[in-house]
């Protein structure tokens, strides 16, 4: 008798919070032998619903059945029983172990009562070789890379057994040849008998390695389908629960006045103490006004870096700088701001946003220095930008962390245009927020360039820079490699130009 090619299935699987609904008689099958992509906006189910799978929370009603048989999961220990695990985007690596006490935290091994080492270092050998990571397994954690890190992981998952592999936003973080190596990784693993979830926001990472594709919405499933009827299009549609919209219009070069003027920018590695940070090497480009443009790259290509420059936030080792009211390189972030360049940064919760204080003290901390507002005009200003930036939110005295990632990221845009900029920075403006949010996002930034402000943003994602730029460079090793008018942007020409010679074999070629 052959084998069902579903390997679990939930059935009408529902949680409630209060009164707020996160699952509502939710239906997953998962496909044996496969990926299974799961996708959905930030709050739609995904996260509660592989929870559940993973024995961390339990559903309200509602049946799961492994291989056709019903099984309960009332904890992480049932889950990995029956071979499920999970990896979370926040890894729980911990870095004052090595790799085998990494692997078996909390399930050693033992032998008549005694710890057994020694088969311990064999099986976390044995399965980080089965994922070609050729580490001693005495190797401190806190040596490791990102990546590394990840396969570790994974490598705990699999020497306990796990058949059923849950991954949320692995590449978040990851580097483009991380990325490529994870990738090689679970197609093994999937051929060897794993089956995979896999939940991303990044969708061409979803149609480059997905098998099967569910979709939530509001706590419901609002899409199911193989890969062959699969499009980007009814992805976007399925998330949103309206016809997609393409932003990828034909766009006339931007001939106006020059905003920005950039020469020979230069930044020596060795002029930030790291030896590993990636140096800037004879940047030149312009901005002009109300252009939108973008720069695209691969981890490490210089991005931030560049973007941290004209910020004032590190000093450049040469070049020249003329835009908004600066003659020169900024000295430091007040000069920029008071230059009329002003930076969102890429990680908003380390550099952006202070937790411990309101969404109105977020904003206002942006008021320029030796300029009062009165309370009353302060206010009157924060709540015309939360309406502008339609920040969901009834209460601007609310502390910031009960907002949403892209409404924490419109809070601190909103703290930027308290200072009526004159050039807008933003490094990965949407990083971390669903496709709503970006969308709404880009519109938002779309508008604030017809009213004359100009905008340069870098992407490592080839989607935001197809929507969102009129013009595009391409960043690699330090060094502007490329330069691409709107109307000859594809997918394959960004990331080949922006790929090293060892990187060309992309994920484009599949």
């Amino acid at each position: 008798m052959s084998q069902s090619p579903i390997l679990l299935e939930a059935r009408a699987i529902s949680k409630r919070y209060g009164g707020a609904i996160a699952l509502d008689s939710v239906d997953f099958n998962l496909h044996r032998n496969a990926i299974n992509v799961l996708i959905g906006e930030n709050g739609a189910g995904k996260s509660t619903l592989m929870r559940v799978l993973a024995g961390v929370e339990e559903p309200d009603s509602g049946s799961i059945f492994l291989d056709g048989v019903p099984i309960q999961l009332r904890s992480p220990r049932d889950a990995s029983t029956h071979g499920i695990a999970i990896v979370h985007q926040e890894l729980a690596i911990m870095p004052n172990l090595d790799l085998s006490e990494n692997i078996f935290a909390g399930r050693e091994l033992t032998r008549s009562a005694m710890l057994d080492r020694s088969a311990e270092d064999d099986r976390s050998r044995a399965v980080l070789t089965r994922l070609h990571h050729l580490l001693a397994v005495n190797t401190s954690a806190s040596m490791l890379s990102l990546g590394s890190r990840q396969i570790v992981e994974v490598a705990r998952s699999l020497a306990h057994g796990a058949r059923i592999l849950i991954l949320d936003e692995p590449t978040s973080a990851l580097s483009v040849a991380e990325t490529q190596v994870l990738f090689e990784i679970l197609l093994e693993l999937k051929s060897a008998g794993v089956s995979i979830v896999y939940i991303s926001h990044r969708l061409h990472e979803l149609l480059h390695l997905g098998d099967f594709f569910t979709v939530l919405r509001s706590g419901k499933v609002v899409g199911q389908a193989p890969r062959a009827e699969v499009t980007r299009q009814w992805i976007v549609e399925c998330m949103s629960g309206r016809a997609a919209t393409s932003d990828i219009a034909q766009r006339p070069p931007h001939t106006g006045k020059r905003a920005l003027h950039a020469l020979n920018l230069s930044l020596s590695a060795s002029s930030n103490n790291d030896s590993a940070q990636v140096a800037l090497h004879d940047v030149s480009f312009d901005l002009h006004e109300g252009e939108i443009l973008g720069i695209y790259g691969l981890l490490g290509a210089g991005r931030t870096e560049l973007l941290e420059v004209l910020a004032g936030n590190r000093t450049a080792s040469g070049g020249t700088l003329q835009a908004g009211r600066l003659s020169r390189l900024p000295r430091d972030v007040s000069e920029a701001m008071a230059g009329g360049i002003v930076l969102v940064p890429e990680d908003r919760q380390r550099d952006g946003l202070i937790p411990e204080l309101s969404i109105r003290e977020n904003i206002a901390l942006a008021s320029p220095a030796g300029f009062v507002l009165s309370r009353k005009m302060e206010l009157a200003r924060i709540r015309a930008l939360v309406n502008d930036l339609n920040i969901a939110v009834h209460d601007v005295e609310l502390p910031v962390t009960v907002l949403s990632g892209g409404n924490q990221q419109k809070v601190l845009l909103a703290r930027c245009l308290m200072l009526s900029p004159t050039i807008l920075l933003l490094d990965e403006p949407t990083r971390g927020v669903d496709v709503g949010a970006k969308s709404e996002i880009y519109g938002i930034l779309r508008t604030l360039s017809t009213k004359g402000l100009s905008i340069l943003f870098t992407s490592s994602e080839i989607e935001e820079t197809l929507a969102l730029a009129d013009r595009v460079l391409v960043m690699c090793q330090g060094q502007i490699v490329a330069e691409f008018d709107h109307s000859e942007l594809s997918d394959e020409a960004l990331f080949s130009a922006a790929s090293p010679a060892a990187l060309k074999t992309s994920l484009y070629a599949s």
